[in-house]
């Protein structure tokens, strides 16, 4: 089976691709993937504190809260000094009829980029 890698599109989201080498073996040598993944959950703390998601935002207790929680923490565990934060595309300008459209579109490539996020760990996890 042989692997193409894509052409980058018009679409900024942060995407791991097979360059960035998130494979076991790789994680402890080499940092294109740790760094993918740090400008990627950087590009999705970015885009939920955007005017975007305001409409979505509530008390301490909500879920919006808890999942710029779980980002943070995310983030925080993959900080590491050479990794630039806040890098990446701005967030989108949005009217206000648009923005449930924006909102479930960003949703799915969130839950799409943390399945992969997931797996890398997860396969790392299992082989050491």
């Amino acid at each position: 089976m042989h692997l193409v890698e894509e052409k980058p599109s018009e679409d900024l989201t942060p995407q791991i691709r097979c360059s960035d080498n998130c494979n076991p073996d790789k994680l402890d040598s080499d940092q294109s993937c740790l760094r993918r993944i740090h400008e990627a959950l950087w590009h999705y703390r970015a885009l939920l504190g955007s005017d975007v998601f305001a409409d979505l935002r509530g008390p301490a207790d909500s879920p919006m809260a808890a999942l710029q929680g779980a980002l943070a923490q995310l983030t925080s565990l993959i900080q590491n000094g050479s990794f630039a934060e806040g890098s990446g595309a701005p967030p989108p300008q949005s009217e206000p009829w648009e923005r449930p459209l924006i909102q479930h579109r960003i949703l799915c490539q969130l839950r799409s980029f943390s399945a992969v996020m997931a797996r890398v760990f997860a396969h790392s996890a299992a082989t050491r």
